[in-house]
């Protein structure tokens, strides 16, 4: 790990997940649409909105919609390293024993059927991320129909046309999403397989698995460290946008300048970072040393705080 330390100083990483001590790192992340994506909540045919001034809404990302996607691709890693209960399926923990893994200790997790009640607490928190453009200049929404077995809407039972017209709103290729991950208290090797959950991941929210394979291109922007964490989420990078064309370049600036304004010379540009990872990556023993290391640390602090033995 001696090149993350060139990056990140090793102050900012515990070597005994039981410490809680002070320093935090602020992951910058732009997520940019690359495929229609369905961002809803309550309601089938809306996007979720945000009433960011009387003459603007925008679309709302809940942090969940994220870390759910990331957290998921995180345990099939785990599962390569076999560093998880294969007996552990995502949100169902049988036995507290299971939670000694990278993936519950990095993101947090609970026992979900044993009567423990056992849970942890995430160590990576999520923003919640907010469009740059107004929602009705980047939505779009399209009538679909439910096809019949015959591939049209007749009714063949009633002989007449099936009324089972249906509507969608998605959001468009080409939206800027700004995004900030906190991390706090984590090993190295916890931080590298968060890094790979984010940069691996590229689909995303409703109906993935028919509306687009990837929907979601992540761009690293850079990783911002202090004693405490800097004011910056994705409300005050779209609140303080002004009348600006909105690119992936200007926004890529846009967040590196409020970065570089908070951190100074503690901001270092997102390429070293992914640099590292993918070389990382392709160093097979080194990695599959990282990840048998960061499932000892867990295990180790499942004993000390007395929930394993």
């Amino acid at each position: 790990m001696k090149d993350l330390f060139k990056i990140i100083p090793q102050s900012y990483f515990v070597d005994d997940l039981k410490k809680n001590t002070l320093g935090t790192i602020k992951i910058a992340v732009l997520r940019e649409v690359i495929g229609n994506a369905i961002i809803r909540s309550n309601y089938p045919d809306e996007t979720i909105t945000f009433k960011l001034s009387d003459k603007k809404d925008v679309v709302e990302v809940p942090a969940r919609k994220m870390k759910s996607r990331e957290k998921l691709l995180g345990l099939k890693i785990c599962r390569e390293f076999d560093v998880v209960d294969e007996n552990l399926r995502y949100n169902v923990i049988k036995k507290s024993e299971q939670l000694a893994n990278p993936n519950s200790i990095l993101f947090g997790d609970s026992v979900t059927e044993s009567g423990d009640s056992v849970a942890i607490t995430s160590r990576v928190i999520y923003d919640w991320a907010y469009s740059i453009r107004d929602v009705a200049e980047v939505t779009s929404t399209l009538q679909h129909n439910a096809l019949s077995e015959g591939g049209t809407m007749w009714n063949e039972e009633e002989g007449k046309l099936r009324q089972s017209l249906f509507q969608v709103q998605y959001v468009k290729p080409g939206t800027f999403l700004p995004h900030f991950l906190v991390v706090e208290n984590v090993t190295p090797e916890l931080f590298v397989h968060l890094m790979t959950c984010i940069m691996r991941q590229s689909r995303y929210f409703a109906q993935s698995t028919t509306n687009s394979p990837s929907n979601i291109k992540n761009h690293i922007l850079g990783v911002g460290f202090s004693k405490f964490e800097q004011p910056i989420n994705s409300y005050t990078i779209t609140n303080n946008w002004k009348d600006e064309a909105v690119t992936l370049q200007s926004v890529t600036d846009k967040i590196n300048n409020t970065m570089v304004d908070a951190y100074g010379e503690n901001y270092k540009r997102g390429k070293y970072i992914t640099d590292f990872i993918n070389n990382l990556w392709k160093n097979e023993s080194a990695l599959k040393a990282s990840y048998e290391k960061a499932q000892a640390d867990c295990t180790q602090f499942l004993k000390d705080i007395k929930i394993t033995k």
